[in-house]
């Protein structure tokens, strides 16, 4: 059983990995927070034994395991470096670092501790995720021509983190690394070309982000993150042959059944699962196997990074 310590009492902490984390029969051993009231709070919901008022204090634990990091995306890098230099295995949100440096710089200090770091791109790990990967692999859908990935919902919180960019906020980093990661596990390639164009926040953060990106193989992914909109959700793959629609394709979850569309008519499915659960039991099995990479490995994030950086550079407003 891995014994899990948690950085920060973030919401998607203390709604989905913590309750996955327990639904997979693992310890969540310790909770910190830079406010141990509120540390102790979140361990008082999930009956957690201890919660302390310091990240510090989490990573050097000798009762802990792995760490999940659930903290504003600036503080991803120092603080998984941190517990993967500590020996800790490490599944931090996402995205992994703000930048593709960052990513790389994290994924070396993994190989380096030999503990394993993985994004929690939870989306991976639903089982309709790896029946569409599976469809298209497959060759049903014939060649791979177009790949439409779009996240909205209206943040309207001045004082969140996501609207500030010096802490990693803004659209593309927040929804738009599910968009950017979707179209390059169905493409099954890296991006030859990429461009963009993107509304701004007051503070300087991407309030909306549209990228086109152009594959070698001649495949066209068009990603929509934003701030602005009625919550919404969609991936669609058209083929040479066939295409398939997928409703809420990136939080999907146990209360819900979760369908392909084929030609956007013809269901296949439905599943019903946690992806967070899934991904964490996957995560865990590969710890305590002693796997040297994680089931998602971190080259993947890097991949992911290095295209919301290109994204970036193409949508940066003129200075």
């Amino acid at each position: 059983m891995i014994r899990w310590g948690v950085l920060g009492a973030a919401r998607i902490a203390d709604s989905a990995v913590v309750p996955a984390i327990r639904a997979a029969g693992q310890e969540v051993a310790v909770v910190g927070s830079r406010s141990l009231e509120r540390a102790q709070a979140f361990a008082g919901r999930h009956s957690i034994a201890k919660a302390v008022g310091s990240y510090e204090d989490v990573v050097t634990d000798d009762a802990v395991d792995a760490v999940y990091v659930a903290l504003p995306n600036d503080l991803h890098e120092p603080w998984a470096t941190a517990a993967l230099s500590a020996g800790r295995h490490v599944l931090c949100e996402k995205p992994l670092a703000t930048d593709a440096g960052g990513a790389r710089r994290m994924a070396a200090a993994a190989t380096v501790s030999g503990a394993l770091l993985m994004e929690a791109v939870m989306a991976r790990f639903h089982p309709r995720t790896t029946a569409l990967l599976d469809l298209v692999g497959s060759g049903e859908l014939g060649d791979i021509r177009a790949v439409t990935a779009s996240f909205g919902f209206r943040m309207d919180r001045p004082d969140d983190y996501r609207a500030h960019p010096e802490q990693g906020g803004g659209a593309l980093l927040d929804v738009g690394v599910y968009g950017v990661s979707m179209s390059r596990w169905v493409a099954r390639e890296e991006p030859a070309n990429v461009r963009g164009l993107a509304g701004f926040l007051p503070t300087g953060a991407d309030a909306w982000t549209s990228a086109l990106l152009g594959f070698p193989s001649g495949a066209v992914a068009s990603v929509h993150a934003s701030f602005l909109t009625a919550p919404y959700q969609l991936v669609e793959v058209v083929g040479s042959t066939t295409s398939v629609l997928v409703p809420e394709p990136f939080t999907a979850g146990r209360a819900r059944d979760a369908q392909l569309l084929v030609d956007g008519r013809a269901p296949i499915g439905p599943w019903r699962a946690d992806p967070y659960e899934v991904m964490v039991r996957a995560f865990a099995a590969a710890a305590e196997a002693g796997a040297r990479e994680a089931p998602l490995p971190a080259a993947d994030a890097v991949a992911t990074a290095t295209v919301l950086d290109r994204i970036a550079a193409a949508t940066r407003p003129p200075r």
